[in-house]
């Protein structure tokens, strides 16, 4: 037995049982628990004979997923107004769909969840007309086109801005068949693509090149969404469209502008970079100059303190160069240098660097080198170049030999000059020694 209602109690069940829009009370199963009188005269259920059904029994069938978005609601159960702009319908006893609106407010009753649902009849709305005819009016006057056409693809109405697009009125176009605006641009899978979309219910939107009245050709930014009826089935299809050819052209021609600085700044990226290796590069050997060993090395030997790291400097010199190019012409001359450019490069790594000072003169500075391991490397350098043969076209190979002279710094307080200065000792250590040979300057 119901507790006695209180003044409140009987008040809310007064308005309840009179409103004059269908009132539904359900619990958090979704099954109603009470509805008002209005129920009958709107959906054709005694009151009574609602209690305890489930609310999809209200919901046409087509409407499938009703009960996980019921679900979903309850999980975040918020007040809902009517008016919310979305077409609703609910199912009658005996079957057809009745237009409604219907506003949701969550309550709670003994402590658990329920949610209060009042549902108003949309049938013969006095608003119902007007809002037809303010959207025929904003639907011809949109700035974009509208086309409608059967499910067939036949055109039943166009706007004002469809007929400007295309350059055919509105008598040319209904009754045709979508086609008449065919360019021959896209090939026949892309128009069934198109088709498959739009008959699954989605929407289809991209890009068209069609033909107008005249001929001419344009492209066409175009969206086609179905319309279905209250069973659920396919009627029209309504495309809105966009005359983007200026667009495009604007947006190729800026492309093929970016494209144009694009190769502009690369071929003066290119030129800078070789007017920057010619700065800093011998023009002879491809090594680098004495200007960017003055500009390198300051740098080179404070990244060497703070690792912790050596650094040492070979001074490496031809002998007996005049003799060669006195005796075979400056043309052997350079390709002995270059062929040594060639040692001295390939013997040098990534954190190294290979100079031609000048002449036959050169320098190479090692990061990282204790003097046993500049050592070495500096005499690998001598025995490939003393193994350097060049063809001077007398039948007999020419020779050349280089002394090299070593000096590893002291530490970062030893400027560059004096550690230059020392190897360029022992190079001249070397060559009173009889040349061909390495010497290392004192530590």
């Amino acid at each position: 037995m119901s507790p006695p209602l209180d003044d409140d109690g009987r008040l809310f069940r007064t308005l309840f049982e009179t409103a004059s829009d269908g009132m539904l009370v359900t619990d958090d199963h979704g099954l109603v628990l009470f509805a008002n009188a209005a129920c009958e005269r709107l959906l054709g259920y005694d009151p009574g004979g609602l209690v305890g059904l489930p609310v999809e029994a209200l919901v046409p069938d087509r409407f499938q997923g009703h009960a996980a978005h019921r679900r979903r609601y309850a999980a975040e159960a918020r007040p809902r107004a009517m008016g919310a702009g979305i077409a609703l319908v609910a199912r009658h006893h005996d079957g057809h769909d009745v237009p409604v609106d219907i506003a949701l407010t969550p309550l709670e009753r003994a402590g658990r969840p329920v949610v209060l649902a009042a549902i108003r009849d949309m049938r013969g709305s006095p608003y119902a007309g007007d809002t037809l005819r303010v959207q025929a009016t904003a639907l011809r006057s949109a700035a974009n086109g509208v086309v409608i056409t059967d499910r067939q693809g036949v055109i039943t109405w166009v706007n004002p801005a469809a007929c400007a697009i295309t350059g055919y009125s509105a008598e040319d176009l209904v009754g045709q068949h979508t086609r008449i605006l065919k360019s021959g641009e896209h090939a026949p899978e892309f128009y069934r693509e198109l088709w498959r979309t739009v008959a699954r219910g989605e929407t289809w939107s991209g890009t068209i090149v069609n033909r107008r009245k005249d001929g001419s050709t344009y492209d066409e930014e175009q969206s086609i969404a179905p319309v279905v009826d209250e069973s659920g089935a396919l009627t029209h299809f309504i495309a809105i469209k966009q005359d983007v050819t200026e667009r495009r052209r604007t947006e190729a021609a800026l492309a093929r502008a970016q494209a144009d600085l694009a190769a502009r700044v690369a071929e003066i990226e290119a030129l800078n970079k070789i007017l920057r290796d010619q700065a800093i590069r011998d023009p002879l050997t491809g090594l680098f100059n004495r200007r960017y060993f003055d500009e390198s090395i300051a740098r080179d030997l404070a990244a060497a303190a703070r690792a912790g790291e050596p650094v040492a400097l070979l001074a490496v010199d031809v002998d007996h160069f005049k003799l060669v190019n006195d005796s075979y012409g400056h043309p052997l001359g350079d390709r002995l240098l270059q062929a040594l450019a060639g040692v001295l490069g390939a013997r040098v790594r990534s954190s190294d660097l290979a100079c031609r000072f000048g002449g036959e003169e050169f320098v190479v500075v090692l990061t990282g080198a204790t003097l046993p391991v500049a050592l070495r490397r500096a005499e690998a350098i001598r025995r490939e170049c003393a193994a350097l043969r060049l063809d001077a076209g007398t039948g007999t190979p020419v020779r050349a030999t280089v002394s090299v002279g070593v000096a590893v710094a002291r530490g970062p307080d030893e400027p560059v000059e004096v550690t230059l200065a020392r190897a360029d000792e022992a190079l001249y250590a070397a060559k009173r020694a009889g040349r061909d040979r390495v010497v290392a300057a004192p530590a």
